[in-house]
């Protein structure tokens, strides 16, 4: 099957980042609902092919019929359950919760290129990542409907961390803090007068406590 040419697939910023870390064969995307993230693959060659797995049938419906013409795998099921290992060499899971990208993660199938973009607690990813023998390779962080922060793994060992406080880089992002990152800062600041207004509470406190510190990397 060939796939349409021309770009007809426009991201939002996000999803735009989300691809700028994928260049590869066969690429899984898991929740990919509209699938305009493989279509757009597919279209800028970044993906040769691509698989996409939902858990229900509504959003299946809707890749397959976006993906119809395209050289893409569109399957029913439930996360990496659906794939063999080796059918691909990157995967993608975006515009979900940390705790349900988790679950997903099957340590023996994944591959070797992981794109992340977590609506919530990023610091879980990194996490995870440092426990599985995973690096991070990059991250970037981009305006939306919140700042969303996207996250690129390869198996290796971990260096991003090197000179950084572990607490502040697991939190904040160690490339993002060492880039000194724009966005991030303004997000910080942001969050600082939001927890400087609640220092009654112990966790505002400790939270404003981190965040001041992830400040004075900046200065």
């Amino acid at each position: 099957m060939s796939c349409n040419t021309g770009l007809n697939t426009k991201l939002s910023a996000r999803l735009l980042a989300v691809a700028q870390e994928i260049r590869t064969d066969t690429h899984l995307d898991i929740g990919s609902d509209h699938a305009k993230l493989p279509r757009y693959l597919l279209e800028t060659a970044r993906a040769k092919k691509v698989i996409v797995v939902e858990k229900y049938q509504e959003p299946f419906a809707r890749a397959q019929a976006a993906l119809k013409g395209y050289p893409a795998d569109v399957r029913l099921g439930d996360g990496l359950k659906a794939v063999k290992q080796g059918e691909f060499e990157s995967l993608s899971i975006s515009g979900m919760g940390a705790a349900t990208i988790l679950k997903i993660l099957t340590p023996e199938k994944l591959p070797s290129i992981l794109v992340l973009q977590a609506n919530d607690r990023p610091e879980i990813l990194r996490t995870w990542a440092l426990e599985h023998g995973y690096k991070l390779t990059n991250e970037t962080m981009v305006s939306g409907f919140w700042p969303y922060i996207i996250l690129r793994f390869e198996p290796g060992q971990e260096a991003a961390y090197e000179g950084l406080e572990p607490d502040l880089a697991l939190h904040f992002g160690p490339l993002l803090l060492k880039q000194k990152n724009e966005l991030l800062r303004a997000e910080l600041e942001k969050q600082a007068l939001y927890y400087g207004r609640r220092l009654s509470k112990p966790w505002a406190v400790n939270r404003l406590d981190l965040i001041r510190r992830a400040l004075d990397y900046y200065d």
